[in-house]
Parts: structure tokens; C-alpha cells; sequence
């Protein structure tokens, strides 16, 4: 993977995160979402390509599994979390955001 794709994703999924606390998602439920766009999309690329629907979503899976072994980090300023008008008690991601340390999400 190049740096510009690196880029790219990075971008897609601080704005995956960054929509997940503002919908008050629990972080499982976030996981979930993420793991069923993953799904959709492996299905949407088996309708378009010659591969099948098993070894689009097999791919899928394998990709999940590669990108949780990448090490991130995810910070959030107090400013932005009260921009979003979540309260940290009532959102399990922003409230572990919290206590990572306050900066700007990236």
C-alpha cells in the first residue's frame, strides 16, 4: 500500500470514528457498522468483478484482520467533544477518548 492510499484510509476512518461518536455509538456497536460496511463492500465488489461472493467476503475478512494488527491512535480534544454535544458518560468512545489524552482527532 502506497502512502497516498495510507492517506486515503486514514481519512476514511477518522471520519468512521468521528460519526460514530456523534451517532453516541458504543464502540461494539461501531465495530459492528464497520464490520457490516466491510461485508457490503466485499458484495459490492463480487457483483462488479469475476471473483466470487465467497472470496470477496473472505478477502474482506482477511483485510479486517491485517488492518487491526496496524497500531493507532485516536485523539480527541475536549473542544471537539463538546462541538458533537456527546457526553463522555454517555458515550463509552468518547469516554475512553477522554482518558487517552486530549488532542485533535486525526
Amino acid at each position: 500500500m502506497n502512502d497516498e492510499n495510507r492517506e486515503k484510509i486514514g481519512s476514511v476512518a477518522g471520519q468512521f470514528v468521528q460519526q460514530a461518536m456523534e451517532l453516541g455509538l458504543t464502540w461494539d456497536e461501531a465495530v459492528a457498522a464497520f464490520g457490516l460496511a466491510a461485508k457490503a463492500a466485499a458484495q459490492a465488489a463480487a457483483s462488479t468483478s469475476e471473483n466470487s461472493n465467497e472470496d470477496c467476503v473472505a478477502l474482506a475478512r482477511q483485510r479486517l484482520d491485517e488492518a487491526f494488527a496496524i497500531d493507532v491512535r485516536v485523539v480527541v480534544t475536549i473542544d471537539e467533544a463538546r462541538h458533537v454535544g456527546g457526553d463522555a458518560q454517555d458515550n463509552p468512545l468518547l469516554a475512553t477518548a477522554h482518558r487517552r489524552q486530549g488532542s485533535k482527532l486525526h
